[in-house]
């Protein structure tokens, strides 16, 4: 987040044909977009993105230092990008994706690529719809999901470039911290690596929100406010974090309080995070203001990177064994999150959510299959494991997915159901 839209607040209110709906009330129907879909309505886009435009320099370009192209994501819209390749001659060590802030766009980190080289990085800036030469419109219920369609695109174009095996470092600066702390969960077996600088972690917090809810929505409206939900829960996906991670903000950051910086590392379960503060430094002057200070964080995060193996990484499927509560013994879940020097995983019940000694588990599989794929729309599953007996053996057809659980249509008289993952398995 990186300023407000053109006429502030009033423009705003404009957007709402008056907004506040006259003293002491919420404009008409507004109380019923006070839900997920508020983030959706043009007024928070505005504030959440300034794209502008951009031709590309080397559009489809396969060798050279700069290559562009682009990406399809959900809804057939594109996400531009440029991938600055280190010389020839150079091995590429790490990739680092970047995820820039809400009014830049994917070719302004150009001047900072030859840093990255020279710490044995290849860098693959990434934009938003609507960013540079992408299309559409960019959405905050869009980026988490775009984030993720990004990344599975972009491992052929970094197969091509020869970096496959590189270890992949994501950098989120703003707005774009919420795709990098999503991607360090949802890809966590592929993941060496998280930069969060000047990082967004909650949007209900920002200042500039906390000051529009009340003039724009309205008293009656506004005091809803504080119940919604964040729309990425990112503060919540920090518990899932293993690898090595920095977080950099400056204490004078007038956008994004620095608060939010020190409950970003608070609140990151990684064993090897560091907190950076810059004295003095506001949201976009870091740079000019700590340059080599800057660099010099991210060349030793790209170090321990280069160094980190991560054994049970978030997703993961592991089996218990060697415990001295039997039961347990041959039981399989899946990885939450470091907690510690044990390891969070959720088993089916009765088992539910345990943290064990990495001694205890052994990994099935490292890398989680993606929800779409393993219980796709319209597919057939059974449910097992369940405390609820009558339901177990039962089976049902997958209606759509609910946050990180599935829902089934079972005949009656069970009905529909939302179950983890892990009470299911697909019928053949």
């Amino acid at each position: 987040m990186d300023g407000l839209p053109p006429g502030g607040l009033g423009g705003l209110e404009a957007l709402l044909g008056g907004g506040a709906g006259g003293p002491g009330g919420a404009g008409p129907g507004l109380a019923g977009l006070l839900g997920p879909g508020l983030w959706d309505m043009p007024m928070i886009q505005m504030i959440a993105f300034h794209p502008r435009p951009a031709e590309p320099d080397k559009l489809g370009a396969t060798s050279g230092p700069i290559r562009d192209g682009t990406f399809d994501v959900p809804g057939g819209d594109t996400v531009s990008y440029r991938l600055y390749m280190p010389p020839e001659e150079q091995e590429v060590q790490v990739v680092v994706y970047n995820f820039h802030g809400n009014a830049e766009i994917c070719t302004d980190i150009g001047m900072c690529a030859e840093l990255f080289h020279g710490f044995g990085a290849a860098l693959l800036s990434v934009d938003y719809r609507g960013f540079a030469w992408g299309t559409g419109q960019p959405g905050l219920s869009k980026l988490c999901d775009d984030a993720e369609a990004c990344w599975q695109a972009s491992q052929q174009v970094l197969e091509a470039a020869g970096c496959e095996k590189a270890k992949r470092v994501l950098m989120g600066r703003s707005i774009g911290a919420t795709c990098a702390v999503h991607l360090a969960t949802t890809e966590a077996a592929d993941i060496h690596g998280l930069i969060v600088d000047s990082g967004l972690m909650s949007v209900k917090q920002l200042p500039m929100v906390s000051m529009m809810a009340p003039q724009v929505l309205g008293p009656q409206a506004a005091q809803l406010f504080p119940a919604l939900p964040e729309p990425f829960d990112t503060i919540g996906k920090l518990a899932k974090i293993s690898c090595p991670t920095l977080v950099m903000h400056g204490d004078m950051d007038e956008i994004v309080p620095m608060s939010q910086g020190v409950l970003c590392h608070d609140r990151c379960a990684s064993q090897e995070k560091k907190l950076v503060k810059w004295p003095g430094a506001g949201h976009n002057n870091v740079n000019l203001m700590y340059g080599n200070e800057w660099g010099n964080e991210i060349a030793a995060l790209i170090g321990q990177a280069k160094d980190f193996e991560n054994a049970t990484p978030t997703g993961a499927l592991v089996e218990a064994h060697s415990l001295s509560v039997a039961e347990l013994n041959g039981a399989q879940g899946r990885v939450l999150g470091p907690q510690g020097d044990r390891i969070r995983v959720s088993f089916p019940d009765p088992h539910g959510e345990k943290a064990l000694k990495p001694a205890n588990i052994k990994v099935l599989e490292r890398q989680k299959k993606r929800l779409t794929e393993e219980f796709p729309i319209g597919s057939m599953v059974e449910a097992h494991s369940l405390s609820v007996a009558e339901l177990n053996g039962v089976q049902g057809k997958v209606l759509k997915l609910q946050g990180d659980r599935v829902r089934v249509a079972f005949p009656e008289p069970h009905g529909e159901k939302a179950l983890k993952p892990a009470n299911l398995k697909a019928v053949e």
